[in-house]
């Protein structure tokens, strides 16, 4: 198997002139174990010659990293490419994509024989534009997750240099999500917040419940849109990133998602009514902030009738 070598060349911003090397990766969130490799190996260079972690960058600096797949928790991308479906990609840089994923389709494969997941379709789409990404062949790394069932944005990494930094973003909530569902029954408030901790559920190893086994903290907070006869739009932000968590937690409040099969019920739908409408995501190494907003899909109607 190739071991790649990941390198990025970065010109800091003015307000880093004066700060030590150490200081602009911690500000950047990468993790100490990944720092320690750089600065052991000597891969830390400043207009192409090694320098300290406690050089003080000046202006006009260029600094280049260069990063090890054995450095990295994250295991190198091998998912099979699959080119017979068509994604909607709604952003791209150099590091990441967001891709507008449909319902019914799966995020990655629990099996070698499953390649009809994004990401199998994502390893197709960069190789059939030979993408690149820090000095390396872009392959797909899963940031974060949606269900199945579930549509919208979902970020997918096209390096693991920067999945921990996503990862620490979602953690913190410096990425903010917002999603649109529509849900059974009227809710009299406009707003509210559900703070129940999520665990499994003991008797449905698929599903999870509030209290649950193993729970952990979870919060979501939702807006009323709009009521129309028995079911009413919301929209939905969360703190935390727990399984199912807002399916969960909606049908705590006695309000499951329409056509939720796992915790309400199907009826006439042909799919379950929770769409990522939204991302705000700053962009790894002091990129500007992005809100990268969805269309929503022809089988999310904006008036429901059931």
């Amino acid at each position: 198997m190739t071991t790649w070598h990941y390198q990025m060349t970065i010109t800091p911003n003015s307000e880093h002139i004066g700060q030590s090397i150490k200081a602009v990766l911690i500000h950047w969130l990468i993790p100490q174990r990944i720092r320690g490799a750089l600065r052991l190996k000597q891969h830390v260079r400043i207009n192409g010659l090694y320098r300290p972690t406690n050089y003080q960058l000046q202006a006009n600096d260029q600094l280049s990293l260069v990063f090890d797949q054995a450095d990295f928790r994250t295991g190198e991308s091998q998912y099979p490419a699959n080119n017979s479906h068509a994604l909607d990609i709604i952003f791209e840089n150099d590091d990441l994509v967001v891709v507008n994923k449909p319902a019914g389709m799966k995020m990655h494969p629990h099996s070698p024989s499953e390649t009809d997941t994004l990401l199998n379709f994502l390893a197709a789409n960069f190789s059939k534009r030979h993408l690149y990404s820090a000095g390396a062949i872009a392959k797909p790394y899963m940031v974060h997750r949606i269900d199945r069932e579930t549509s919208g944005a979902v970020i997918v990494a096209k390096n693991p240099v920067v999945v921990p930094i996503l990862n620490r973003m979602l953690k913190e909530k410096v990425i903010q999500r917002t999603y649109l569902a529509w849900v059974q029954g009227i809710l009299l408030k406009n707003s509210g917040t559900i703070d129940r901790p999520i665990g499994r559920d003991i008797s449905k190893p698929f599903q999870r419940q509030v209290n649950g086994v193993q729970a952990q903290h979870a919060k979501t907070h939702w807006f009323k849109i709009h009521t129309v006869f028995q079911n009413t739009l919301l929209r939905l932000q969360l703190d935390t990133g727990r399984m199912h968590q807002i399916r969960v937690h909606l049908a705590s409040i006695n309000h499951p998602i329409v056509g939720d099969s796992l915790y309400g019920q199907r009826l006439n739908q042909q799919r379950m009514m929770l769409h990522a409408m939204s991302l705000t995501l700053p962009l790894p190494f002091d990129g500007p902030k992005r809100i990268i907003t969805t269309s929503l899909p022809s089988d999310f109607p904006k008036q429901l009738h059931v």
